[in-house]
């Protein structure tokens, strides 16, 4: 059927647009600096989905510690958003949230929770607040395209559910449309080729925050089984942090905050107890299996500590190919050898990463040279801003991401160029 176009009327005329009702066009209206006629444009039935994924539902809003800290936690475009994370920061994020009810706290690895440890708290905050800054949020609309004439903009959308096109205009257009992570929640990428038309410079999306595969993956059957932390390293970057198995790759923060660096065809290491290096096992090895009156299996788990799963060294015994039964006090000097290598600096070639489906967020983006990072508005088009996801940025995991969120969507709604 052939879609209506809806011209644009007095009621489709608004003071502010915000492509997106996730967590940065939510925050930009909740925040907003003064009560305006503003709509919030949501590709999806609801606002918020992914917001409500965030944290296993629970919402990790964001990092404890110095704001300074945070830089390092977003890749090489990090020392770039200084601008958009000191002004509004972690600090602020949480007197904001606290000020409307939420009570927060933090737990000892630094991520902060809602005390509620429930996501639909923030969620509903976040849309009260939006309406009481005179924001409306109309739902199924698709934008197709953004014209911009006269001082004013044009936004066409396509309504999901009527199939017609309507047209709305604006003063101001803040783009909060996410990337491509989860596109089931309504970030799937489709702005990017509008923002394309415009002559916007994007830099290639792909998956961000995911789990890494490798070829002859070994711990099938050891799913669910974590280290805490361990060490990864790829392409001479390390990470250390919690490792998770899992049924067929590698996961956990240790694994999916480095897989931004990582492609198919690259070794990746690991060391599952980084307090050692392969050195100074073997060394230890080699002092105390000739006294040990045990099986390889026992006298691995008495030496690692009984944090250590049991299922994981009989199956490190098995890669080494060491029988069960064999006496660890008749262990060869290469046997030891591939024991300390296993554990400390296991070796795998990476076949891939997890798609978009499964990323929590988005690398890519509009290019931050596109915009005054003081702002968020666009250099090119006076009253066109970008926040959220939809830019290159992402962060690890641990509140990060919404943190960014949250300081681009305050200064998009609240300071002047």
């Amino acid at each position: 059927m052939k879609e209506r176009i809806v011209s644009v009327n007095d009621k489709n005329k608004y003071d502010v647009i915000i492509i997106g009702g996730g967590a940065s066009g939510l925050f930009c209206a909740a925040s907003y600096g003064k009560l305006v006629k503003g709509l919030i444009l949501e590709r999806s039935d609801s606002a918020g989905k992914k917001l409500l994924m965030s944290g296993n539902g629970q919402c990790n809003v964001t990092h404890g510690g110095d704001i300074k800290e945070f830089i390092k936690h977003y890749g090489e475009n990090g020392k770039k958003i200084r601008s958009v994370l000191y002004p509004f920061n972690n600090q602020r994020t949480v007197d904001f949230f606290e000020a409307r009810g939420i009570s927060l706290f933090e737990r000892q690895d630094g991520k902060v929770f809602p005390t509620s440890l429930d996501a639909q708290d923030i969620l509903s905050m976040l849309k009260d607040c939006s309406s009481g800054n005179g924001f409306e949020v109309s739902y199924g609309r698709c934008v197709c395209k953004i014209e911009y004439s006269g001082g004013k903009y044009e936004v066409l959308c396509s309504d999901l559910k009527h199939e017609r096109l309507i047209k709305y205009s604006a003063d101001k257009v803040v783009v909060a449309a996410g990337g491509c992570s989860y596109p089931s929640t309504g970030s799937d990428g489709s702005i990017f080729q509008v923002l394309e038309e415009l002559g916007l410079e994007i830099i290639s999306v792909r998956p961000s925050l995911v789990p890494i595969f490798v070829q002859d993956y070994p711990y099938s059957s050891l799913s669910g089984t974590s280290f805490s932390p361990a060490s990864v390293t790829v392409n001479g970057r390390e990470n250390r942090d919690d490792l998770l198995i899992t049924h067929t790759n590698f996961s956990g923060p240790a694994v999916i905050n480095i897989s931004r660096y990582v492609k198919a065809g690259d070794k990746m290491l690991i060391n599952y107890f980084p307090g050692k290096s392969f050195e100074e096992i073997l060394s230890e090895f080699k002092k105390n299996v000739p006294k040990s009156s045990k099986q390889t299996a026992g006298f691995l788990l008495e030496y690692l500590g009984t944090g250590v799963s049991k299922r994981f060294i009989e199956k490190i015994c098995e890669r080494a190919e060491i029988a069960e039964n064999q006496k660890a006090s008749a262990l060869t000097g290469s046997q030891l050898k591939k024991l300390a290598e296993l554990l400390t600096r296991d070796t795998f070639s990476v076949s891939g990463t997890g798609g978009f489906n499964t990323a929590m967020a988005t690398a890519g983006g509009v290019a931050l040279t596109e915009v005054n990072l003081k702002n968020m508005e666009c250099k090119k088009y006076p009253g066109l801003f970008f926040i959220g996801e939809v830019l290159d940025v992402d962060g690890d995991t641990g509140g990060y991401n919404l943190q960014f969120a949250w300081s681009s969507g305050y200064l998009a709604g609240n300071v002047s160029g």
